[in-house]
């Protein structure tokens, strides 16, 4: 059967692209910065044929691959961590990947979460994105997930690939900032190695200057106001994957925050 594959900003129909696709096309379609891409819908094969040559179409000669669970990202089950992500795939192995992607909707660990939420684990859409190779990435949240203080964005920020801080492999500078007041609270770390794109492959560097400040306040403004650019658009408190190439911001990732309890 040949499938339509869904262009990005055209996501818009969550049992086909999943919650993370879903947000990601909100996104491209309200004007933020996000990635260029395609959705393999679920429940669906597409033609390889026809895959290789939306790959083409993108322009990039590395892609990410990311998982899309159609019970994805709801304000209760946001699945972080849970389904498979690859970076840096070349054409070569995008048929490869997208399967892996596929599968990691049935491992363990996913049919675990969605017994522990008591939530049918569902299928997995699989998205193909113009991969950007980040100078400095983190994850921000539009209320602190751990005080739960509603005036407070979190802010975690290292060198290299956002991956290598999802996967806790490193330990990220972590930024406090006041949205009323403006007070900066900073911890730096000393990030020893980064994740990056070295001779065509993911590997570890590492690093000299690992103790540095690794946004500057500027950025560190920057991230801070788009993640409460995020929550006013979802009307909900988020987090949100991102990454700065040449200076310049993109969104990779936004969801809901789970922990909060009552809103």
């Amino acid at each position: 059967m040949n499938v339509e594959l869904i262009d990005l900003g055209r996501a818009e129909d969550l049992k086909s692209v999943g919650g993370k696709a879903l947000a990601l096309g909100q996104l491209l379609r309200a004007g933020f910065n996000v990635p260029s891409g395609f959705v393999l819908p679920a429940n669906s094969e597409a033609a390889i044929e026809n895959v290789l040559e939306r790959f083409d179409k993108l322009g990039a000669d590395y892609v990410a691959v990311r998982s899309s669970g159609v019970s994805e990202d709801s304000k209760d089950a946001a699945w972080a961590g849970q389904f498979d992500t690859f970076v840096n795939v070349t054409k070569k192995d995008l048929i490869e990947k997208i399967e892996k992607c596929r599968q990691s909707g049935k491992s363990a660990r996913a049919r675990s979460y969605a017994l522990q939420k008591d939530i049918p684990a569902g299928e997995v859409a699989v998205i193909v994105q113009q991969m950007i190779q980040g100078d400095v990435s983190g994850i921000a949240f539009s209320v602190n997930p751990i005080t739960k203080n509603s005036d407070e964005v979190v802010i975690e920020a290292g060198y290299g690939l956002n991956e290598a801080i999802v996967s806790g492999e490193i330990t990220p500078d972590t930024y406090i900032l006041n949205k009323s007041g403006g007070d900066l609270q900073k911890h730096v770390a000393n990030q020893t190695k980064k994740l990056s794109l070295t001779n065509g492959a993911n590997e570890w560097v590492t690093l000299d200057d690992g103790d540095a400040q690794k946004l500057t306040d500027k950025q560190i403004q920057e991230v801070s106001g788009v993640v409460q650019k995020l929550e006013e658009h979802f009307k909900f408190p988020v987090d949100m994957e991102w990454t700065i190439a040449s200076g310049k911001l993109f969104i990779l990732q936004s969801r809901p925050i789970t922990t909060l309890g009552v809103e």
